[in-house]
C-alpha cells in the first residue's frame, strides 16, 4: 500500500516560492484576524452564483508516491467550460501599490485550486482571480486565465519540489527505524524500577493512554523513559517524542541520553528548542527591525536541508547553523521540530494555548509525550491559563506612546480610554466567580481598534498582544475553573483571569496525542495529581517504583525543632548547630535547605558568627547562569573539609541539580517548605475546599513536602551514594506528613544533639568498615 502524504494548498505553494520576513507573533495575530474580516466582507460581496470557502481535495501519484494536496478555495464558480477561483489577501499597505507578480506564491495558490477543481470537475478552462484587498474597502484585482492541461502541468512543478523534500524526511525514518528496533537498553543492566517504567511508557504509546510515574530520583528515569518512548517510535505507535522538562539540566540529561543510545547504534534526530531570550543573536530580543528576521524565509530551505544531516541539534549546534544562514535560531528551530524524530523543550510548547506547536498539538496528532519533573505542571498550567492586565503599567504605556507619537495620537488616546476602566481608587481586592462584563468589553474595543493602528513601540505591541490574549480568556472563563481577581494598586487596578483548576484543559491536550506518561520523584498523593493534571481516565495507569538503592546508605533523621515564623529568632542557633553537627560529622558538601531567601540569609549569618572559619556558601536571588554554574562547581568531590551551602527549597539548586557520588554528603532540610500565604494560595485553599475537603493540602501541604523530597532526592544519585537527610520541623511528627514520606526512608526520630552526634558518628563509621 503507498504511503500517502497530505500538505495544504497553502503550505504546497508557500514551499514552491518562499520569500519573507518573520512577523512578530502580536503582529501575525492581528494579521490573521484581519484576513478573516476581509475575506468574510468581500466573500458577502460575491455573486449568488458564487460559492464561499470550499473546500477540495486530490491525491496526485507522483514517482511512485502520493501526494493529497487539500485546501478550502476562498470564493468558486464553476459552470460547464469554466472553473472561476478567486484568491483574497489581505493587506496592510495600499493596495493599488502592488504589482500584478511582487507574490509569485499567491498566484501559485490560486493555480493550484483551479488545478484541483479542473481535475476534479474534469473541467478545460479556469480563471484565476487575485484579489488584495485592505480593510478600508480599498482593493486591487487581477486576472489570469488558464487551460487544464497547464495548470496540472504547473501542479506537479509545484508538487515535484515538495515531495523532494518529504522524500528525504522518509529516507531518514526508513534509516532510523531498523535501529530502533535493534536498540538495546544502554546500560550493561536495568537498574531496579527501570525496565517496570520503560515497559509502562511503551504500552501508553502503544494503548495512546496516559500514564502517572513516580520514581524516586536517581532511578534513571530519563534514559528509562526515553528507551520505551522509541521502542515505541520504531513499532509507528507514534510518530514523533517529545521530551517535555521546565529545567536546563532536565533538557541536558535527555540530550546525553540519547547520544548514549546513539553510541549503541541508534540513528535518531533530536532537536532542543531554547526559549526565545536566551537564544537570541542579538542583545535584545526584539523582532521588530532584526536582520535575522528579515528574508527569513528567502534562506530558511537550505538550512533545513543541512539540518537533516546533523542527528543532535542542540543549542550550540542551532546557534551555529543560525549563524551560517543569517537566520532566527529560535525559530529555526521551531521548523527543525517538524520533521524531528525527538524534540526536547520546554511544557509550554505542547500545553500552552500561546506558543503550543500548531501542527503537533492544535488538533489530534500522534506525538507522544514524556513529561519530566510532572509536579511542576499544574502550577505552570495555571499560569499558561491565566490572564492578566495591570492599569499601573497601561498608564505606564500610555505615557511612552504620548512621548513617541504625541498626545493626541489614535494610540496615545485609545490607551487613555481603556485607563478609565482601570480606574482602582475605589475598587477593593475581591475574588469573582463571574467575569466584570464591563473591563471586558473595554479591552475587547480597545483590541479592535489597536490592531489597525500598528504601533511601532515593542511594549505597546507587547501589551496588545497581552490584551488579545485577555480577550481569548474571557471566552473561555467559566467559575469552574476560574476566578476573576481584582487587585487594587493605588491609583488603578490589576485584573487577573486566574485559573486554579487547569484538570480540564490538561486533560484535553492529554486527549488530543498519541500516548503521554508524566513521571516525577514526587507525585503523593499520587490520586491528587492524577485528578489536577487531567491523567484521572479509565484507560489511564499510575505506577509507583521503589528506589533502587540500598536503605541503608540514607540516614534519615526527623528533629523536632520550632521553626514557625513567630519561633524563628528564638530557635535560629539551635538550627546552625544542627547544621553545623551534620558538617562536622564527616568532611563533604552539605544544603541547608530553608523555605524563603530571608530565613536562609538570617541563618547563613548566625551561622557565620558562630563558626566564622567554616566553608559557607549561600545562594543568591537572581543569580545569572554564569553565577549558578560556579555556585555549582563549589560541590567538588573528595573534600578535605566540610562545605555547607544555603540554599531556597524548591530553588534552583534544591530541584534537577546533579550531584552524584561524594559530591553531595547529606542534607538539612528546615521546615516542611509550605509556600508562604497569598491572595492566591487562599483562594485556591477554599476552592479546592469546596470540591473535595482537601483544600489545605493541595494549596500548602503536597506542594511543601514535594520541595522537601526534590531538595532530599539530591542526597543519593548512585548506588554507592552514602548521605544524610535531616528533617527539622515539629510539624514532621503529624500523622499526614509521616504518611507522605517515601517508604525507604526509614525515618528516625531525634531529640537530642548527643543523640543526634551519635546517630551522625555511628553512620559514617559504619560506611568506613564498609
Amino acid at each position: 500500500m503507498q504511503k500517502i502524504h497530505s500538505v495544504s494548498v497553502r503550505a504546497l505553494a508557500e514551499f514552491a516560492f518562499e520569500k519573507g520576513d518573520l512577523i512578530p507573533a502580536a503582529r501575525a495575530a492581528s494579521r490573521m484576524r484581519d484576513g478573516v474580516r476581509g475575506h468574510q466582507a468581500l466573500q458577502e460581496m460575491l455573486p449568488v452564483s458564487w460559492r464561499p470557502e470550499v473546500p477540495v481535495s486530490r491525491d496526485i501519484p507522483i514517482n511512485g508516491r502520493v501526494l493529497r494536496v487539500h485546501g478550502r478555495a476562498d470564493a468558486l464558480y464553476i459552470d460547464r467550460d469554466i472553473v472561476r477561483v478567486q484568491e483574497i489577501k489581505t493587506t496592510v499597505k495600499d493596495p493599488t501599490a502592488i504589482l500584478k507578480y511582487d507574490y509569485p506564491a499567491h498566484w501559485a495558490q490560486g493555480e493550484i485550486y483551479a488545478a484541483l477543481f479542473c481535475l476534479n470537475e474534469g473541467v478545460g478552462q479556469a480563471e484565476v482571480r487575485l484579489t488584495y484587498a485592505r480593510l478600508d474597502g480599498k482593493k486591487q484585482e487581477y486576472t489570469e486565465e488558464y487551460n487544464a492541461w497547464e495548470l496540472e502541468e504547473r501542479l506537479m512543478a509545484y508538487a515535484g519540489p515538495y515531495l523532494d523534500w518529504i522524500t528525504a524526511v522518509d529516507d531518514w525514518k526508513d534509516r532510523s527505524k531498523p535501529t530502533l528496533d535493534s536498540l538495546p537498553f544502554p546500560f550493561d543492566s536495568y537498574r531496579a524500577g527501570q525496565r517496570e517504567m520503560a515497559r509502562a511508557v511503551y504500552l501508553a504509546m502503544k494503548n495512546h493512554s496516559n500514564a502517572l510515574i513516580e520514581a524516586p530520583t536517581g532511578i534513571g528515569k530519563t534514559a528509562a523513559s526515553l528507551f520505551g518512548a522509541l521502542k515505541a517510535l520504531g513499532k509507528g505507535f507514534v510518530t514523533a517524542i517529545f521530551y517535555l522538562t521546565a529545567r536546563t539540566t532536565g533538557r541536558r540529561a535527555a540530550e546525553d541520553a540519547l547520544d548514549l543510545m546513539r553510541g549503541k547504534g541508534l540513528a535518531i534526530r533530536s532537536v532542543t528548542i531554547t526559549a526565545k531570550e536566551k537564544c537570541c543573536l542579538l542583545e535584545k530580543a526584539d523582532c521588530m527591525g532584526c536582520p535575522y528576521a528579515a528574508g527569513y524565509y528567502d534562506r530558511r530551505r537550505e538550512a533545513l536541508k543541512e539540518a537533516m544531516r546533523v542527528e543532535r541539534l542542540d543549542a550550540d549546534a542551532i546557534r551555529e547553523l543560525a549563524l551560517n544562514y543569517e537566520l532566527c535560531p529560535f525559530e529555526l528551530s521551531l521548523d527543525i521540530s517538524e520533521t524531528a524524530d525527538v524534540i526536547i523543550c520546554d511544557y509550554n510548547y505542547a500545553f500552552d494555548p500561546k506558543v503550543r506547536l500548531k501542527r503537533w498539538f492544535d488538533s489530534k496528532s500522534r506525538a507522544g509525550l514524556l513529561v519530566d519533573e510532572a509536579h511542576n505542571l499544574a502550577d505552570r498550567a495555571r499560569d499558561m491559563l491565566s490572564a492578566e492586565l495591570s492599569g499601573a503599567k497601561l498608564a505606564e504605556l500610555r505615557r511612552l506612546a504620548a512621548r513617541f507619537e504625541g498626545k493626541e495620537s489614535p494610540m496615545a488616546r485609545l490607551m487613555g480610554e481603556l485607563l478609565t476602566a482601570f480606574d482602582g481608587r475605589e475598587a477593593e481586592r475581591e475574588s469573582l466567580s463571574e467575569l466584570p462584563e464591563g473591563i471586558v468589553q473595554a479591552v475587547k474595543r480597545f483590541t479592535e481598534i489597536a490592531e489597525e493602528l500598528e504601533a511601532a513601540e515593542p511594549e505597546i505591541v507587547d501589551f496588545v498582544y497581552e490584551a488579545q490574549w485577555f480577550v481569548r480568556v474571557a471566552k473561555q472563563f467559566d467559575a469552574a475553573s476560574y476566578r476573576a481577581l481584582i487587585v487594587p494598586e493605588d491609583r488603578y487596578m490589576t485584573i487577573r483571569l486566574w485559573c486554579f483548576d487547569p484538570s480540564k484543559h490538561l486533560k484535553k491536550a492529554l486527549s488530543r496525542v498519541g500516548g503521554a506518561v508524566l513521571f516525577s520523584a514526587t507525585l503523593a498523593p499520587m490520586e491528587y495529581y492524577a485528578a489536577i493534571l487531567g491523567a484521572d481516565g479509565e484507560a489511564d495507569a499510575g505506577l509507583r517504583l521503589e528506589s533502587p538503592f540500598p536503605r541503608e546508605n540514607l540516614l534519615a533523621l526527623r528533629m523536632p525543632v520550632a521553626v514557625g515564623m513567630k519561633d524563628r529568632e528564638r530557635t535560629l542557633t539551635a538550627v546552625s548547630q544542627i547544621i553545623h553537627a551534620m558538617a562536622e560529622a564527616h568532611p563533604g558538601n552539605y544544603l541547608a535547605c530553608f523555605p524563603s531567601y530571608a530565613y536562609m540569609t538570617q541563618a547563613f549569618r548566625r551561622y557565620r558568627m558562630l563558626w566564622p572559619y567554616d566553608d559557607v556558601i549561600c545562594q543568591e536571588s537572581q543569580m545569572p547562569e554564569r553565577a549558578r554554574q560556579a555556585f555549582i562547581e563549589c560541590f567538588q568531590p573528595a573534600p578535605k573539609r566540610s562545605m555547607v551551602a544555603f540554599i531556597v527549597l524548591g530553588g534552583v539548586f534544591a530541584e534537577g541539580v546533579d550531584l552524584p557520588d561524594d559530591r553531595l554528603s547529606g542534607a538539612a532540610i528546615v521546615s516542611t517548605g509550605i509556600p508562604q500565604l497569598s491572595f492566591e494560595r487562599e483562594l485556591l485553599r477554599e476552592q479546592l475546599d469546596d470540591a473535595d475537603d482537601g483544600g489545605y493540602d493541595a494549596a500548602y501541604t503536597y506542594p511543601g513536602l514535594r520541595r522537601v523530597l526534590q531538595a532530599a532526592g539530591r542526597v543519593i544519585r548512585t548506588e554507592t551514594d552514602r548521605g544524610v537527610v535531616l528533617l527539622m520541623d515539629m510539624r514532621y511528627k503529624q500523622e499526614k506528613y509521616r504518611a507522605l514520606m517515601p517508604p525507604h526512608w526509614d525515618v528516625m526520630d531525634v531529640k537530642k544533639m548527643s543523640e543526634l552526634n551519635e546517630r551522625l558518628k555511628r553512620f559514617w563509621n559504619d560506611g568506613a568498615e564498609e
